[in-house]
């Protein structure tokens, strides 16, 4: 019996209880056509025959009336653990660090070492295309940004830079450059983040600043989808180097921008608020980690 799933058994009682397919599997969470398969398995896994249904009118067989106190026994103790697993799960989420960082962080170079703390620290972790704003908001605790000025009324935690560069058709001639300069792109179509995000109106500065306004012909919530649509040769983009992973496809290049256009790395949280104790712990233990 201990093998016997919640659904399987929650399926049985409401059956067996309103000697009815369409309301049982309303109270189920299920269709018919779901309960009664469910049902069926329960029939084979316990090699047993509980319902006898006979022209329209469903009836226990004599087994399973035997079996209904036993089994809603064990449908209730599935309940009651369940139960007690969602509110310990509502508990570690309510107690979690909340961490905003930017989309495509499992490919810098600090997130490795955010996964380690992660083992000590309990941590929702969220990708935002802002999360200075969701720092800001108080949405979340902590922020891993990536931004051309480190904000001075925050707290900093600086762990390096990161290089803007340009991926680029393979099948683009100016992918056979060694580096690029940003005027070099003014004649290309682009594609770029979402308009709102602050990462897009840095390339636009960037651009404008270059001398020339970049055409884009699509915008995307990833640069993980932005770099596939390069590989079919739709456009050009521009992204910080270490928000791709290395694994490229063969039709896309990644080629430096010179001069360097940097960001930096930082985690940043709030100054003049009240850390909890698990925050500074965490926060703590983020500076040891990077200033080694």
């Amino acid at each position: 019996m201990s093998t016997l799933d919640f659904k399987q058994t929650i399926a049985f009682v409401n059956l067996a209880n309103t000697l009815d397919y369409q309301y049982a599997a309303k109270k189920s969470g299920m269709t018919v056509d779901e309960l009664v398969r469910t049902i069926k398995s329960l029939e084979e896994e316990l090699s047993i025959k509980l319902i006898r249904p006979e022209g329209g009118v469903v009836e226990l067989t004599e087994i399973g009336a035997k079996s209904l106190p036993l089994i809603t026994e064990i449908a209730q103790k599935h309940a009651k653990l369940l139960s007690v697993v969602t509110d310990y799960r509502k508990k570690e989420a309510e107690e979690a660090i909340k961490v905003a960082v930017v989309p495509g962080f499992a490919n810098y170079q600090a997130a490795p070492v955010v996964k380690k703390l992660a083992q000590q620290h309990k941590m929702n972790i969220v990708e935002d295309i802002d999360p200075m704003a969701q720092l800001q908001q108080g949405e979340s605790e902590l922020a891993f940004i990536s931004y051309a000025k480190l904000p001075d009324d925050f707290e900093v935690l600086s762990v390096g830079t990161d290089d803007l560069v340009a991926y680029i058709p393979a099948r683009n001639p100016l992918s056979k450059q060694k580096e690029l300069t940003l005027s070099d792109l003014k004649a290309e179509k682009f594609l770029t983040l979402n308009h709102q995000s602050p990462f897009a109106v840095f390339v636009q500065q960037v651009c404008a600043a270059a001398g020339f306004d970049l055409y884009s012909v699509f915008e995307g919530e990833k640069g993980k989808t932005l770099v596939n649509m390069v590989a079919l040769g739709m456009g050009v983009t521009l992204l910080m180097e270490q928000s791709i992973g290395e694994n490229l496809d063969s039709k896309v290049v990644k080629v430096p921008i010179v001069p360097q256009v940097t960001q930096n790395l930082a985690f940043v949280r709030r100054k003049n608020v009240e850390h909890t104790p698990r925050q500074e712990k965490l926060w703590q233990a983020l500076k040891e980690s990077f200033e080694k």
